[in-house]
């Protein structure tokens, strides 16, 4: 029984564990679900293992017969600490955030106040993480490199005024564009609509 427990242990916990790592680089809608049965399901387990490590104490009486026991702790704490960082890094000020709206797909950046940015790439049901450092000067931002996933042309982006059109007629609003060396804008490039910005 106890081998069985052990086996147990090791796929619901090596699986939770994976499954929480890598959420910071690409989501699923069906992997919340997923995640969510694995973890009824590990309760059940830890639960289990703490009240038969229990009474294998009580006869054998050695700290050793909690080895189990300790083993879905060390599980617990890896998700925990994980999940933890996951959050910590998602959830920091942001500066500026911007987004494209594709229809069927969508991209967001969101650039936070210690120089970082998360990079969203979204499709139905799927959304993919990407993570680097940039730089601004005014209206002019630098990235860290110049593609991510099927993107180009991201190293310099400008902040600029456009003009769009309403039934009520026309309003300036700040978009994000993809430029050159020279800021000139790069034809049939992908234009992002500011919905944050917390510059003073």
């Amino acid at each position: 029984m106890k081998i069985i427990r052990l086996i147990l242990i090791l796929l619901v916990g090596g699986y939770l564990t994976y499954l929480t790592y890598s959420f910071q680089f690409q989501t699923f809608f069906g992997d919340a679900v997923i995640w969510f049965l694995l973890i009824a399901v590990g309760v059940f387990i830890f639960l289990w293992t703490i009240f038969k490590d229990f009474k294998v104490y009580k006869i054998e009486n050695h700290i050793q017969s909690f080895a189990l026991t300790f083993l879905c702790l060390t599980f617990i704490s890896t998700i925990l600490i994980l999940e933890f960082k996951i959050q910590r890094n998602f959830d920091k000020p942001t500066l500026l955030k911007v987004y494209y709206d594709g229809d069927y797909n969508g991209t967001a950046i969101d650039f936070k106040k210690d120089g970082t940015y998360i990079f969203e790439n979204s499709a139905i049901g799927l959304n993919s993480y990407s993570y680097g450092t940039y730089e601004i000067n005014r209206n002019k931002i630098t990235l860290d490199r110049d593609q991510i996933d099927n993107l180009t042309n991201l190293k310099h982006l400008k902040i600029d005024e456009k003009q769009i059109n309403y039934q009520d007629g026309t309003k300036k609003e700040l978009y994000l564009f993809q430029v050159d060396t020279n800021d000139m804008v790069i034809e049939s490039t992908t234009e992002y609509r500011i919905t944050i910005d917390n510059r003073k």
